[in-house]
């Protein structure tokens, strides 16, 4: 039997999306899995994202999510680029 886990799909827009070379991916995480988990094995898929990380933000089911927010079987992960304006 193998131990539990859920999968989520990442979505990139913006620069996360050129650095990925992609603008969507499935990733199968072990249960109890996090933000920051997740974060992790993208980087190490997608070396180019890494210096990207401290400007992009997160959100899971379409609202903003900090690093210890918990990932559910299903959700929707998605890395957005920096907001500006004035």
């Amino acid at each position: 039997m193998s131990p539990p886990h859920v999968t989520i799909t990442v979505l990139f827009f913006a620069q996360a999306r050129d650095a990925a070379g992609r603008a969507r991916a499935t990733l199968d995480l072990p249960a109890g899995s996090r933000v920051s988990d997740a974060l992790a094995l993208l980087e190490r898929a997608h070396p180019r994202l890494a210096p990207l990380r401290p400007h992009l933000a997160v959100a899971v089911g379409q609202k903003l999510a900090a690093g210890d927010a918990a990932l559910a079987d299903g959700a929707e992960l998605a890395l957005l680029p920096p907001v500006s304006g004035g």
